[in-house]
């Protein structure tokens, strides 16, 4: 089992990676468009369309790992008034919401997904491209967030520290 829980911190730290990439594509991009539009008077169509998708996949690439180390926001009002064993149960009760929540998304991003490679939707745009393309990153976004959401409930439980 470590081999797995190994082998998915690896898979997560590559995603962030990518979702740096894009970011870093973005900024590019639109620095690219300003410099055409300024200079030349002349913009590029596709840039604004692009940049959308880009930020939908930097949130589901990078999110799971954000998560996994607990660099996201969290709000700890009631968390830091608590004693820790009711902190552990409040914990575990989170990370099942989360990870339930994940795979409700999962299921409703597949169907979607599906849906539009069963229809040929597309999206036509500055660039015309299949819309499955565009969205399929949101089940295997939310697949690896429920995982890591039931991993830390399963760690947390178990008393083990709970990122991961």
């Amino acid at each position: 089992m470590n081999a797995f829980w190994k082998n998915f911190d690896r898979l997560l730290d590559i995603m962030a990676a990518m979702a740096g990439v894009i970011l870093v594509f973005i900024c590019a991009a639109v620095c690219y468009t300003i410099g055409m539009r300024y200079v030349f008077n002349s913009t590029t169509i596709w840039i604004m369309q692009t940049t959308e998708y880009a930020l939908l996949w930097i949130v589901f690439l990078a999110t799971t790992r954000l998560l996994r180390d607990g660099e996201h926001i969290i709000t700890d009002i009631i968390h830091s008034h608590i004693h820790e064993k009711a902190r552990r149960y409040l914990d575990c009760v989170m990370f099942v919401v989360g990870g339930s929540s994940c795979m409700i998304m999962l299921y409703f991003s597949s169907s979607y997904m599906y849906e539009c490679i069963v229809n040929n939707v597309t999206d036509v745009r500055a660039v015309t491209v299949p819309k499955w393309t565009v969205f399929s990153i949101i089940p295997l976004g939310s697949m690896l967030l429920a995982i890591q959401f039931f991993r830390m409930a399963f760690n947390r439980f178990a008393g083990t520290k709970a990122e991961g």
